[in-house]
């Protein structure tokens, strides 16, 4: 019991409602749409939606990159 209430007062900051990653990224998101307008905010939100599709597709190449490249080497070398 000592030890958490030793904890709870040395780490005040852990207890904080939002973080500092996220201020900062809501700050570099106000910054773009003042710098950029709508059309930021446009791409932020496609890149947002599409991004867990993009890597699933850059996954698949680099798979199927690898499996040609040791298929290659595995023909050279035989």
């Amino acid at each position: 019991m000592r030890s958490i209430e030793k904890n709870r007062k040395q780490r005040p900051t852990a207890y904080l409602p939002i973080s500092i990653k996220l201020v900062v990224k809501i700050a570099l998101v106000v910054l773009g749409f003042c710098a950029w307008g709508t059309g930021f905010l446009g791409a932020l939100v496609g890149l947002y939606l599409f991004l867990p599709i993009l890597r699933g597709i850059l996954s698949v190449i680099v798979g199927l990159g690898a499996i040609i490249l040791f298929l290659f080497i595995l023909l050279t070398f035989l």
